[in-house]
């Protein structure tokens, strides 16, 4: 496999959406449904009780019987890693410096990312909950909550399935299939455990949707090596209704084990004219109340909660109604969720080393305090000790963007943690 085009696409929505945003401001339930296989016996047997995250009736996150506030960082290889190489373990000393530094919890990919990297949970599932128990054990040694993103590239599953994207909207697909019983066989394994902080679906899906005259230019990308077909076809366009579909069946799946941990989309910051594409099919500007009933689409009330991903790329004018600056989009976030009683978690947020050290440390210090001045009550930095990325986002003990590590360290004292 060409390195460079695989590590280019670990965390291609993000970077499709960033180039999306750019594109469009110059443009200005079935009754029949496949079985889930019986979910592999629980081997942690842990009372949780009042430890584990939660959602009030009034959409606010509560721990231990009182509101919660916390920034936790995007660990994305933290067990991805093992799967690529079995006995790499390297992530109990990131999890221990976590721990020791009273940074509560890492969002990561439970799987792998290509459809072939999916092969071990699929022809050795024994071997594959063998290492994924390792890792939520360590997780629990050291007090560091996960949540741990399901499906993080949203084509794998239908690419190692032989089907379209579409087929995420398709109740007997094998897409959906395996969506149900990788999904439960996960979360009551694990539903016990006191690490599991809640559930997410993927990484920026909604980065891929309703994109009209242009969906055909933006389909997933291909990687033939890694187990993707040669070519994409018009069956491989999404639409927000397709990922809503996604979205409530996972949740549907999740709540037959678990009822009571936040399940979220994994979604980025909609594009600003996004609501006019899935509404009304045209590339119009949305204002902030469109922007607030795209929330609303984009993360079904199944999930209980709001999730975007807040980068300095999206800094311009983006609600037609002058809504711009970063802390001004992430206020009208909260404004979002306090209208819609449901909790937001930033899954993401973060500047880049390419911007330059002046501008890299002043663009995260800004989202850093929106954050903390809007009460954003959990949000994760991107990204923590990961290698691939030390030429723009990598965040280490040891390297020049430990002050960001600082910063979150201290706001999470602030906080009382």
């Amino acid at each position: 496999m060409n390195e460079n085009f695989k590590l280019n696409n670990m965390t291609f929505g993000k970077k499709f959406n960033s180039f999306i945003i750019v594109f469009i401001v110059l443009v200005t339930s079935a009754s029949c449904k496949p079985e889930i296989i019986t979910p592999t016996p629980n081997p942690i047997v842990v009372v949780v009780g009042d430890s584990i995250l939660k959602v009030s009736a009034d959409g606010i996150f509560m721990r231990n019987s009182k509101p919660y506030r916390g920034i936790g960082v995007n660990y994305f290889n933290a067990f991805y890693r093992t799967i690529l190489n079995q006995e790499d373990k390297s992530y109990s000393e990131g999890l221990k410096y976590l721990s020791d530094n009273k940074i509560p919890f890492i969002r990561f990919t439970a799987n792998g990312f290509w459809p072939n990297e999916l092969t071990l949970y699929k022809t050795n599932k024994a071997r594959y909950f063998t290492l994924l128990d390792e890792f939520v054990k360590t997780a629990e040694k050291y007090r560091v909550g996960l949540i741990p993103d399901l499906f993080w590239f949203y084509a794998a599953v239908p690419d190692l399935m032989g089907e379209h994207m579409n087929q995420w909207a398709n109740p007997n697909s094998k897409t959906i299939a395996f969506m149900r019983t990788y999904t439960a066989d996960v979360v009551s394994r694990y539903k016990n455990s006191p690490a599991i902080w809640g559930w997410e679906f993927g990484n920026e899906v909604n980065s891929y949707v309703d994109l009209l005259d242009q969906a055909m230019n933006f389909l997933p990308p291909v990687n033939v090596v890694g187990g993707t077909p040669a070519t994409r076809t018009s069956e491989d366009i999404i639409t927000t209704d397709i990922l809503r579909f996604a979205l409530n069946d996972f949740t549907e799946t999740i709540r037959k084990y678990d009822t009571e941990r936040p399940i979220f989309s994994g979604n980025t910051m909609p594009s600003p004219n996004m609501y006019h594409r899935y509404k009304y099919k045209n590339w119009l500007q949305d204002s902030s109340t469109d922007f607030t009933a795209l929330l609303d689409a984009q993360n079904p009330v199944s999930l209980g909660t709001l999730t975007i991903h807040t980068y300095p790329d999206q800094e311009f004018k983006y609600f037609s109604d002058s809504m711009d600056s970063l802390s001004q989009i992430i206020k009208e976030a909260m404004r979002s969720s306090n209208e819609l009683k449901r909790p937001l978690f930033i899954g993401e947020f973060g500047s880049s080393k390419t911007l330059g050290p002046t501008l890299e440390a002043q663009k995260f210090q800004e989202l850093l305090t929106a954050i903390i001045d809007n009460k954003v009550q959990l949000s994760s930095i991107w990204v923590y000790d990961f290698s691939p990325q030390d030429a723009d986002w990598n965040i280490t003990p040891t390297n020049s963007r430990k002050y960001q590590l600082d910063a979150i360290i201290n706001a999470n004292a602030q906080f009382g943690l």
